[in-house]
């Protein structure tokens, strides 16, 4: 099995995801714990889901061990939060450029807004940012992630998501899914995301909604909801969802931070504020892990569609991209 690695970024969003979805064999590192004190190994019969070194309460594990997910409050200080949304605003106005980062923007509003905050809503892949990237090697955050995926951790995927005001189109909805649809890489419960919000999250501004328990659930099909008008492209939601299912609205301060489990259903509903909703986030998975071949499973459909898009947008044989040795991986130090 071809273990994780480090990588470097490239220059597109979809380059990063078909490269995720392609089997390649990283360059042989040496792994730094992060902590000498995390026990590798499950507590039989106990815990499946987080790993004991003394950090997680027994009431926090058995919280998690039930609903896949962990809130912690104040986890991140005011000081950073300043510091990432200052580099955010410096990206919008293409003062700094990140290398292998997709900046996704509303181009409907840039004749308004020009390079500003109120035209992108997203910063994918930034782990070429010095800036934004101390946010994945946070004492605070690595010390809870180690619950999850053990002393050698890889920071996977990152993300810094200003949800925009939004209209009856939605534009910014992301429908109810488990984020291992768009992973290859396993195992699942050695796979953390740390959700930090930047400021209030509420029902208002689209915070998270989770459905608790549901990490213990397979990797369901997924697929493009039927919202005649609202479909986002690679915005997949899981086919056969219940909208009665029982939810939670995660109301978060500034600096809370929520930990969950990628089979954990989930999603966030529509900004219908005037002002931003801003989170920062990263998925953290054991170096120790492996990829996985996704043909034949349920992710082979999106793997062709990202081949069909590259194809279209770069008129490169999918082969040749699925090659390519960059990706949006990172070691983080201890």
């Amino acid at each position: 099995m071809e273990q994780l690695g480090k990588r470097s970024g490239p220059a597109a969003r979809l380059d990063t995801i078909l490269r995720h979805l392609s089997a390649r064999t990283p360059p042989a590192l040496t792994f730094i714990p992060t902590s000498a004190q995390v026990s590798a190994v499950h507590q039989p019969g106990k815990f499946r889901f987080t790993l004991d070194n003394g950090i997680l309460t027994t009431e926090q594990r058995q919280f998690y061990e039930d609903n896949g997910y962990l809130l912690i409050r104040k986890l991140v200080s005011d000081e950073d939060i300043e510091r990432f949304r200052k580099e955010f605003v410096r990206i919008c106005k293409k003062e700094v450029r990140v290398p292998g980062a997709m900046i996704m923007k509303n181009e409907a509003l840039r004749s308004q807004y020009g390079q500003t905050e109120s035209v992108v809503n997203k910063v994918q892949d930034f782990q070429e940012d010095e800036e934004l990237f101390r946010y994945c090697t946070l004492p605070q955050i690595l010390k809870y992630v180690e619950c999850f995926t053990g002393p050698n951790i890889m920071a996977m995927h990152t993300m810094l998501i200003n949800k925009l005001p939004d209209s009856d189109k939605q534009t910014f909805l992301h429908p109810m899914h488990q984020d291992l649809h768009y992973f290859p890489f396993r195992p699942a419960d050695r796979i953390v995301c740390s959700w930090t919000a930047m400021q209030r999250a509420d029902e208002n501004n689209g915070c998270l909604v989770v459905l608790p328990g549901t990490h213990t659930l397979p990797l369901k099909p997924h697929g493009y909801p039927e919202w005649e008008g609202k479909t986002n492209k690679l915005f997949h939601g899981i086919l056969d969802y219940d909208e009665k299912s029982p939810k939670v609205h995660l109301v978060m301060e500034k600096g809370d931070t929520v930990f969950f489990h990628p089979l954990l259903i989930h999603g966030s509903g529509i900004n219908k504020t005037s002002g931003f909703r801003k989170s920062i986030s990263c998925h953290f998975a054991s170096s120790d892990g492996h990829y996985i071949d996704v043909k034949n499973t349920t992710q082979a459909d999106l793997e062709k569609e990202l081949q069909e898009m590259v194809h279209k947008r770069y008129n490169m044989p999918a082969l040749e991209l699925k090659s390519s040795a960059a990706s949006a991986q990172n070691l983080v130090p201890g």
